[in-house]
Parts: structure tokens; sequence; C-alpha cells
């Protein structure tokens, strides 16, 4: 993270902390930030460690719809592995944002189901095409970064599991539909059922598997 300004960031620890006291009565709400120079709301995308070792929440702008962003409960989930003392900045749309730590970080959004703090600018960065690598200063991540990320516990580690199970065999459910299709081997009517039920659900396996920040 290369910045013109050395300021102090808070750390995953007093985040969680902060962060906890939502997640009983409001973990399916979305975590944002709202920038204090204009106002503008980012929604939480993902997150991973950068070359230095602090940890890059990565965010969005976001108007009304916050579709795709992660909720308290997803937040909490990702930082309970990370050590405590890593410090935490925000990344998107080219600038860095440093989170405010002053009294209490979190607060209930009036008007909208979303858990907030306010974000500082102090660095930009320049955005550049992915082309399926993340790049180490950019503001998305790669599905292989996803991946990790998703599997550093054991409920992300089961439904990888589910998911890479299911494909194989969904693929060979539909080709043998398929094929009893083609030979008039079955009823056309059941064939064609089973082809459309079994499409769609190697389709969710693959969107899940493989673009699972999407259903975030």
């Amino acid at each position: 993270m290369k910045t013109t300004e050395n300021i102090k960031l808070t750390n995953v620890g007093k985040l969680l902390g902060e962060l906890e006291k939502y997640k009983k009565n409001h973990w399916d709400d979305c975590v944002v930030a709202w920038l204090k120079d204009d106002g503008r709301t980012f929604g939480v995308v993902g997150m991973g460690n950068d070359k230095d070792g602090d940890l890059r929440i990565i965010v969005e702008e976001v108007d009304d719809v916050l579709d795709g962003i992660w909720t308290v409960a997803d937040v909490i989930s990702s930082l309970e592995d990370i050590d405590k003392e890593t410090r935490v900045y925000l990344a998107g749309d080219g600038l860095y944002l440093a989170i405010d730590s002053n009294g209490d970080i979190f607060n209930k959004a009036d008007d909208d189901d979303a858990v907030g703090c306010w974000g500082t600018v102090f660095g930009e960065y320049e955005e550049e095409p992915q082309g399926g690598q993340a790049d180490k200063e950019s503001g998305r991540p790669s599905w292989i970064e996803i991946w990790k990320e998703k599997i550093r516990n054991w409920k992300g580690v089961l439904e990888c599991s589910t998911f890479l199970l299911c494909i194989p065999l969904t693929a060979y459910g539909l080709y043998y539909n398929i094929a009893a299709l083609v030979k008039h081997s079955s009823p056309v009517w059941e064939s064609i059922l089973w082809i459309i039920f079994l499409g769609l659900l190697l389709y969710v396996c693959i969107d899940n598997l493989f673009f699972p920040n999407r259903h975030k």
C-alpha cells in the first residue's frame, strides 16, 4: 500500500469487537462506509491481506441498492480468523480510506438495512483492468483470492466441498437425460424436466463455486 500520508489505522481486534455489538440483532444488515468528504456510501465486497501484511477491506460505491454487499455476519466470520493486531483500511474506486475509530466505529443507518462506519481518504491508487489476475493494489479480488478467504473456516470448506461434489454428479445426470431424450429411451416430458432441473442446478453450483463474491 503506497500512500502520501502516514496515518494511524485501526486494527482487526477493535473492528471485530465493535462489529460484534450488532451480531445478535443486525446480523443480516449490510456493512457500509460513509465517506466524510462527500457523503458517498461504499459497501464491503471482499477482503484480503496486502503485500505489507495489512488487511485491505475491499469496498465499492453503492446507491440505494445493496445487493452483493457483505453482511455483519459475513464480515465477522472473515475477521475472526485474522490476527487481532493486524491493521485495517478500506480500498475501492481508486481510494484508500481510513476507518474513523474515535468513539464507536459503527452506527446503524436510520433509513437502510445497513451498519456503517465513517471513512477518510488518505491515499489514492490507479485502478487497472484485472484480466483474471488480482492486482495487489486494485480494488477487486480475483476468484482465487475469494476462494482463499472463503475456506478460512469449516463452513466455507464444507460449502465448497459440496459444490465440488455436486458439479460432476449433476453434469453426468444432465448428460444421461440428454442422451435418453435423443435415443427416446425414456418419456420425453420426463427427460425435459430433468434436463431443465439439472441444468439450473449445475449453473447454481458453478456460479457459487467460482463467483462466490456475487452472493455476499
